[in-house]
């Protein structure tokens, strides 16, 4: 394991422990136009967002959608330097929207090998609330913009038998 797995984002910890291809959303779970959700929902992911984490500073960014995606970016920082980086993107597929991610040390150099992706398949959304689980079902990412300023990011996970679960709680920058 490398020696920053202590300072880990949300993502992170999920994409060392769970590789999956993505599923479909399930029913009954409509998006603003009464179909499936689609990017224009995930909107209230957008901005900057920062929390006090392991030591030091997390910063993840997220763009507005443009096209049939949203790039997502983080870094650690500690000590004033950067730790590691993700790259991160939820893309539109025809089976619905997929959370896909990387990660990077500093130089940019990867971590997975170069085909290697982590996808996590949106599985419920509600108003302000959108739910990633890999295929397996053992791990599950809860994106919720619970005000103004503030997005909480839940990771929930089931691994050797035991369940776990970690909130993050983001601030607006901007």
């Amino acid at each position: 394991m490398r020696k920053y797995l202590v300072a880990m984002s949300v993502s992170t910890l999920v994409a060392l422990l769970l590789v999956s291809a993505p599923i479909s959303i399930g029913k009954g779970q409509a998006g603003s136009n009464g179909s499936k959700p689609g990017l224009d929902d995930l909107s209230f992911i957008s901005g900057l967002w920062e929390t006090e984490w392991g030591g030091g500073l997390g910063e993840e960014h997220w763009s507005a959608r443009s096209g049939d995606s949203m790039v997502g970016t983080f870094r650690f920082i500690k000590e004033g330097k950067a730790r590691f980086y993700e790259l991160m993107l939820i893309e539109q597929t025809a089976t619905g929207l997929v959370l896909r991610l990387k990660h990077f040390n500093p130089g940019l150099v990867g971590w997975e090998e170069k085909a290697q992706v982590y996808s996590y398949s949106l599985i419920e959304y509600q108003k302000d609330k959108a739910v990633f689980e890999v295929e397996d079902k053992t791990s599950r990412l809860t994106f919720q913009r619970t005000s103004k300023e503030a997005l909480s990011v839940q990771l929930d996970q089931s691994r050797n038998g035991k369940q776990s679960a970690q909130e993050f709680k983001f601030k607006l920058v901007k």
